[in-house]
């Protein structure tokens, strides 16, 4: 199908030097010798100066080639055969950064009854001079130096569809570098389309040519002569990767060794592999994938790491019986090969999989297959090499399809009913040569067909996740395909070319994510609450990946730091994320500019840059919220010094300690037609940031820093209120978020609170008893509500079930939680804005934080973090008969369960040992209420009877009326 040679080879890569650990008190190396081991894999081949010849069609308004693409998309050249005008027009757009940064046409012969017809183009760059014809005759040539090398592909927006033939790459030289003929049947050498009888068809993306080096294996021998008593594998990779000894695969970890910024730090895993070995020959081989350090980041395309192909690093120590020691390691004795069954791999993109390549014994010692030959060995790399801190990404779990439809003879979309992260397995039995093909999404048409318009990100014209595997199948009996080097976020799978008819059994949904335990349960007498804590906990497990991403399906998945900020506390009642944190913190810290403002994202691909009003301040936020949840100082202490740096920059970069309104870009994200002022949201997190960060110098002992902080962020409160409260008490924007932030943070006097409270809940009930806030707002709305008295309104917000609402995406078929409230819109359809249309965005659950703390009543005593002491204060209300949460703390599992029977409320209580909790039972009276032995009676007021209790469990029960 396909035939492909180097004009020229290079890689581009790094310089680095490996840092050494710690020494052991006994002064021998603590893990690793780092200074031992190279990084090794295979160099992808570069273009330089070539021609494209492609014999193309436009079915509807453009065909588009890509030519010298810098390893994405985002930086290329796309010229665009374009027929939407009243004369076609060759466009010429230069890509940048993943926008174009310039567009210029020339008019094309084509007459208007030949639009649609068949069209030979050839593009040949020699330097900076390139030359385009259409149909034999030379249309245009183009002066331009913006870029000197790169591969080539195809790309179409959503409105766009053409098909491709006979695409063929000539060097300079007159040498071929690549031909496909696009032979249905064929597996597809590009990142996107497919391939039917007209050849290529593209549609709704980008179709990139797959690296030729993105998928290598690498193999060593070595023999062992004496007895092992333990052996200890390093390794890591550039990309991602899994490694075997002896055949046995190592571990079970996926996507390994986790998502850091690989310029600066790159993590390594360390495992037992003593059972492994034995006397005599031993193999150690692995297979690489590009992942996030050659593959695509985001909307910005593969290469942002200015890597174009994996290397794997690996160190193997092992000790004999008789006290003697052997190191084996990466160097440029190891042998590499691309023809492996792994043809192409990306994490947005998919992954393709050849059976008929598959070499049996090539992972086991005496192997002798052909393909083979020396890796490429990378110059030393300035990167860290750290011990990988947190669960690594695995298996977590199977979803059965509850049904499938044929939208069209040959197509088949199996319905998971559930939205998750992770691949599809699927079972087949066929000729050799069969190609399969799946694509999956988060929802499906009205006539079943998928829809995918809401996998772009970035800015128009938008780049798509194909989220499209394939396997070739080698014949002779039953086979079974699960990729291990690609994930997506899916409800929905197609199933085309399929031999046969798909079976429900033949269809699993393999759940992948970060390995973080759950800890906390939640459930009432509500099916649709009890949905949105399903629904909560879903979107937590699709978006714990490596990083806490934003979403799981289109061309961002990024960490962006926001979101984790914004839904931390609901994540930790649910997960035990305190190593998750902890690494992600890292990245956090390495995400920071010179001058101390946290990236917006992290880990970082670009140069560092970022801002505040919640997104920067997770920096701060994270370390706070893993402390109070976990009682880890850990994370505080090795944290304390960035955090200090960004309150710092903070206050440099303010006028009077009002921030400006650049420092919070975002704004109140995805708010409902209500914006509050970004210097307003900015300054506000000021003074947040800078109050928790005094409460955590003084845990650390800091008590100096922790006066100096507290103090600022009363200067900061006070010049928040004279910016921004008028003399009435009003607050600038006049929006619920505002007040939300002023009521939850603590920014107002204590007599301006109950009006302020007031305000809020007028605006509500304005709203038709609906929210409009966005992001900042969300994750305290129901907080400040039941911390003023308005708890029945909070439950009128959690059992809404109109737009926009919580009940209003669960009505709607949701089973994770929505990015915007009208992802479907009220009147039915999809949201046209496809900048922000994830049907799995976590942000919004922050709401779980407010059914845990008030439903269930479960909350921290922040003098006291980690839950050593504790208060079960239930606020029952709405429609609830009942209530259940418990949560598993390193004393043990708190508990909390309320039910109404008749004209009388049970609590049930659990206290581990070893700790206190404040029991505040509802009643009508302190003699009104009966159980609770072995807890001490303190006082009854506010319609709650206090009680003291130490381990044990506890029943009251306590008159309503």
């Amino acid at each position: 199908m396909t035939r492909r040679t180097s004009a020229t080879a290079a890689l581009v890569v790094l310089l680095l030097a490996l840092v050494q650990p710690p020494a052991s008190a006994a002064g021998k190396p603590s893990g690793p010798d780092l200074g031992k081991g190279d990084w090794v894999g295979l160099a992808d081949p570069v273009w330089t100066d070539y021609t494209v010849d492609v014999d193309l069609t436009v079915v509807r308004e453009a065909a588009s080639l890509y030519f010298r693409t810098q390893g994405n998309a985002g930086n290329s050249y796309m010229w665009q055969i374009n027929v939407t005008g009243a004369v076609p027009v060759l466009k010429k757009h230069v890509w940048a950064g993943g926008g174009v940064a310039s567009v210029s046409e020339t008019p094309l012969d084509i007459g208007p009854g030949a639009i649609h017809a068949s069209h030979h183009l050839r593009v040949t760059a020699a330097g900076s001079t390139i030359t385009t014809a259409v149909d034999g005759v030379t249309v245009d040539t183009t002066q331009d130096s913006t870029y000197t090398q790169g591969s080539i592909g195809f790309r179409e927006s959503p409105t766009e569809d053409a098909t491709y033939r006979g695409l063929t790459v000539t060097s300079s030289t007159g040498q071929q570098l690549f031909h496909d003929a696009f032979t249905p049947g064929e597996p597809n050498a590009f990142s996107g389309g497919t391939i039917g009888a007209d050849g290529l068809d593209v549609t709704n993306g980008d179709a990139l040519l797959k690296p030729d080096g993105g998928t290598p294996r690498v193999r060593d021998e070595f023999s062992l002569r004496k007895k092992v008593k333990s052996a200890q594998l390093y390794s890591s990779a550039l990309g991602i990767y899994e490694i075997s000894i002896n055949g046995k695969r190592v571990g079970d970890d996926l996507f390994a060794p986790g998502w850091t910024n690989y310029r600066t730090m790159v993590q390594y895993q360390s495992q037992d592999v003593t059972s492994l070995l034995g006397r005599g020959a031993n193999a150690i081989a692995a297979q690489l994938a590009p992942g996030w350090y050659a593959g695509d980041v985001g909307w910005f395309g593969p290469g942002q790491y200015d890597g174009t192909a994996p290397a794997l690093w690996a160190q193997l120590r092992i000790t004999y019986t008789d006290g003697s020691a052997e190191l084996v390691t990466t160097d440029n004795s190891w042998q590499a090969s691309k023809t492996g069954p792994v043809t192409a791999a990306d994490n947005y993109q998919g992954e393709s999989y050849d059976a008929r390549k598959e070499q049996p014994g090539w992972d086991r010692p005496g192997f002798t297959g052909a393909g083979w030959s020396p890796v490429t060995v990378l110059p030393s790399r300035s990167s860290r090499l750290v011990p990988q801190i947190g669960p690594p990404v695995r298996v977590t779990g199977t979803v059965r399809p509850i049904g499938v439809s044929q939208p069209k003879p040959g197509t088949y979309v199996f319905d998971l009913g559930q939205d998750i992260s992770g691949v599809v397995r699927l079972r087949l039995t066929g000729a050799a040569g069969t190609t399969v093909t799946l694509r999956h999404a988060q929802a499906v048409n009205p006539d079943g067909s998928l829809y995918t318009d809401n996998l772009a990100a970035g800015p128009a014209p938008y780049r798509y996740a194909a989220q499209t595997d394939t396997f070739t199948l080698r014949g002779g009996g039953p086979e079974a395909f699960q990729p291990d080097y690609t994930y997506h976020g899916f409800r929905y799978v197609e199933v085309t070319g399929y031999p046969g008819k798909p079976a429900l059994a033949d269809v699993t949904g393999v759940v992948e994510g970060t390995d973080a335990p759950v800890i906390g349960d939640f459930s009432t007498s509500d099916p649709m609450i009890n949905k949105l804590q399903s629904n909560i906990t879903w979107s937590e497990r699709d978006n714990l990946f490596s990083v806490p991403t934003d979403t799981n399906a289109r061309t961002e998945r990024l960490g962006w730091a926001g979101d984790a900020d914004f839904f931390a506390p609901t994540a930790t009642f649910n997960r035990d994320l305190d190593g998750f944190y902890t690494k992600w913190e890292r990245d956090l810290i390495d995400s920071q500019t010179a001058d101390g403002v946290f990236g917006n994202v992290a880990p970082l691909w670009t140069t560092a840059g970022g801002y505040g009003g919640g997104w920067g301040d997770a920096g701060v936020v994270i370390p706070y919220v893993t402390w109070q949840s976990y009682g880890d100082l850990d994370i505080v202490r090795t944290s304390y010094p960035a955090m200090r740096k960004y309150v710092d920059a903070m206050r440099a970069k303010s006028t009077g300690l009002i921030l400006p309104a650049d420092f919070a870009p975002a704004g109140d994200w995805m708010n409902v037609g209500q914006p509050t002022p970004n210097d307003l949201i900015a300054t506000a997190y000021f003074a947040y940031d800078t109050r928790i960060l005094a409460r955590m110098a003084d845990a650390i002992g800091n008590h100096d820093d922790a006066a100096a902080y507290d103090d600022l962020a009363d200067q900061v409160t006070a010049a928040w209120n004279a910016r921004y409260v008028a003399a009435d008490g009003s607050i600038a924007g006049t929006s619920q978020t505002a007040y939300v932030l002023a009521l939850h943070l603590g920014l107002l006097p204590s007599p301006q609170r109950p009006a302020a409270a007031d305000r809020l809940v007028g605006l509500i009930h304005a709203a038709g008893d609906h929210l409009t806030t966005g992001f900042v707002g969300t994750q305290w709305l129901l907080p400040v509500l039941s911390g003023t008295g308005h708890t029945d309104v909070a439950y009128t917000l959690l059992e809404q079930t109109t737009y926009p609402s919580w009940g209003y995406e669960i009505a709607h078929g949701a089973t994770t939680v929505w990015e915007r409230w009208d992802g479907i819109l009220p009147g039915g359809g999809f949201n046209p804005n496809l900048n922000g249309n994830s049907f799995n965005h976590a942000v919004d659950g922050a709401v779980g934080t407010w059914m845990y703390t008030t439903v269930a009543g479960l909350t921290g005593d922040p003098a006291h973090p980690g839950y050593q002491r504790f208060s079960v204060h239930p606020q029952p209300g709405g429609g609830l008969t009942h209530a259940n949460a418990s949560l598993r703390t390193r004393y043990g599992t708190i508990g909390s369960g309320w039910r109404i029977e008749g004209r009388t409320l049970v609590l049930d209580v659990t206290v581990p040992p070893g700790t206190t909790a404040t029991i505040d039972v509802p009643a009508v009276a302190a003699n009104r209420v009966s159980g609770g032995r072995g807890a001490r009676f303190g006082k009854f007021a506010d319609g709650y009877a206090t009680y003291t209790a130490t381990g044990g469990h506890y029943t009251f029960v306590a008159s309503q009326r």
